[in-house]
C-alpha cells in the first residue's frame, strides 16, 4: 500500500452535508486539486482522487456500487473491512479524539477522519464542503437519501462541533490552514471562505 503523497498540496474534503450541491462539486473538480469524498458523496463526485469511508457497515451496504462506479482509491481505518475487501486501503485508527499526527482519530465522525486522512498525506492546506454540522432546511441529514438499515441515522452535532473544536487546534499547532467553504454551516473552528472564491 502506496500513501499518496500531497505534501505542498491544497486538498479538497467534501463531506455528505445537505448544503453539498453539484455546482460546488464541479468547481472543486475545476481546480484540479487532490481531494477526498466521504461516504455515499462518491455518487456526486465520483472524479474524487479518494473515497474514505470509516464505517464497515457503510461499506457492506455501498461496496458492489463502489466497486462498479468508482475508479479512485478506496480507504478506510477499519481493520475488518480491509481484510473482507481486498480493493480498500487502511490507515490505522484509534477510537481518540484531536488530530491523529500518524494515525485517523476518529472523533466519531467520517468526515473529520477524511480530514485526518489529509492531514496524514501531507497536505497543509485544506477546504471543506459539506461539512454542515446540523440538519438541512426541511430535516435533511445528508444531500442525499438516509442510508439503508442497519445503518444508524444519529445527528450528534454538539458532540461533532466539540470534538473538532480540539482538531482545529491540533491543526493550527501543526500550522495546517483548513478553511470551511460550506455554506451556512455550523462549524465555526475554522475559517469560513466563500466556496465560489476559494475555488476558483
Amino acid at each position: 500500500m502506496k500513501i499518496p503523497d500531497w505534501s505542498g498540496k491544497t486538498a479538497i474534503v467534501i463531506a455528505s452535508g445537505p448544503s453539498l450541491t453539484d455546482e460546488q462539486c464541479n468547481a472543486a473538480r475545476a481546480t484540479g486539486f487532490d481531494t477526498i469524498v466521504v461516504n455515499a458523496t462518491f455518487r456526486r463526485a465520483p472524479w474524487a482522487n479518494i473515497l474514505y469511508a470509516g464505517d464497515f457497515l457503510f461499506l457492506k451496504s455501498y461496496m458492489a456500487e463502489i466497486v462498479s462506479t468508482f475508479p479512485g482509491k478506496v480507504w478506510t481505518q477499519d481493520s475488518s473491512a480491509a481484510a473482507r475487501w481486498p480493493r480498500l486501503n487502511r490507515m490505522k485508527g484509534a477510537n481518540r479524539d484531536g488530530l491523529g499526527r500518524n494515525m485517523i482519530h476518529l472523533n466519531g465522525n467520517s468526515g473529520v477522519q477524511a480530514l485526518n486522512l489529509a492531514y496524514l498525506f501531507g497536505s497543509r492546506r485544506i477546504i471543506l464542503l459539506g461539512f454542515d454540522m446540523k440538519l438541512g432546511p426541511n430535516g435533511e441529514r445528508h444531500h442525499h437519501a438516509d442510508h439503508p438499515p442497519p445503518m444508524v441515522q444519529n445527528q450528534t452535532f454538539g458532540e461533532w462541533l466539540h470534538k473538532l473544536n480540539k482538531v482545529a487546534r491540533d491543526l493550527e499547532a501543526e500550522k495546517c490552514e483548513v478553511l470551511n467553504a460550506t455554506p451556512g454551516s455550523a462549524m465555526t473552528c475554522f475559517p469560513v471562505v466563500d466556496w465560489q472564491k476559494v475555488l476558483q
